[in-house]
């Protein structure tokens, strides 16, 4: 005789019933699997179906400026990879407020390393939850030739030989999904404040916290970076999207490449780590 063995909450049917329920299940199963994958745009917000579930919301003003793909190249331990990268950037009417969204995926058999910090020195480093997303956040300043999407900006405003090249100020939150497979990136930028702007950026040069009014001014900018978007989670209906479409001409790649940051090849015995 078939008897019924209880898994955690669950009950697994058994006999002429399951018989009649296993069908089902395997349609189930077969639905959710072949369902397609949604990456891209639904009118202003970045969404994304699975890997990881979120829509991605800008804030009242932030103007979605373009969005896109590409398969930089990174340069890994292994000799240079692509990564699949799809894209969407905002900005105020002024072109000062700033918010990039980021989502990308690395090939089969790699993952992103655990170490999700900027090439740049950062403070501030923090943990940020917003709707379902769970950030790593960090603060720090990026120069202008760094800039993926400096094409879709005026041309920075011209410094003085000995003040060096312009520079943002930028937070960034990123978390990592689907075993490290699939990275979320979202920046927020502004330019340096005025008034006390150069002892800000010597602090963030130094890796330090800054002190007095800087400090204040930093907490604001950071304020105003959560304040610029929202994560909500994907709903069960669905969303209608236009996919992330390939085209590089609008986005410095090299740059993307390094914004996606770093990936490494999957361990999976111990010798591999040798």
């Amino acid at each position: 005789m078939l008897t019924l063995r209880r898994y955690g909450v669950g009950v697994i049917p058994s006999g002429p019933r399951y018989l009649l329920f296993l069908p089902l299940l395997l349609l189930a199963l077969l639905a959710s699997a072949c369902a397609p994958l949604t990456r891209g745009v639904s009118g202003k917000d970045v969404v994304s179906s699975s890997r990881p579930p979120v829509v991605v919301r800008p804030a009242a003003g932030l103007d979605l400026l373009g969005s896109g793909a590409a398969s930089p190249m990174l340069d890994t331990e292994l000799g240079l990879r692509h990564a699949d990268v799809g894209w969407a950037f905002y900005a105020d009417a002024a072109r000062e407020r700033q918010l990039a969204v980021v989502l990308a995926e690395t090939p089969d058999g790699w993952q992103w390393e655990l170490d999700v910090s900027s090439p740049w020195r950062e403070v501030r480093r923090d943990v940020y939850a917003t709707g379902p997303a769970l950030f790593a956040g960090a603060t720090f300043l990026m120069p202008a030739s760094a800039d993926p999407f400096a094409l879709m900006l005026p041309a920075p405003p011209a410094q003085h030989a000995d003040e060096g090249q312009w520079r943002w100020l930028v937070r960034r939150y990123t978390q990592l999904f689907d075993f490290r497979a699939v990275k979320l990136v979202v920046e927020y930028r502004e330019p340096i404040p005025a008034g006390v702007g150069e002892q800000l950026a010597d602090a963030l040069d130094a890796g330090q916290q800054p002190g007095g009014r800087a400090a204040a001014l930093l907490g604001e900018f950071e304020a105003r970076s959560r304040a610029a978007f929202s994560v909500l989670a994907y709903p069960e209906g669905g969303l209608a999207a236009e996919g992330f479409a390939h085209d590089s001409s609008r986005v410095h790649v090299r740059n993307l490449a390094g914004m996606a940051g770093r990936m490494e090849p999957i361990r999976n015995l111990p010798s591999d780590d040798k």
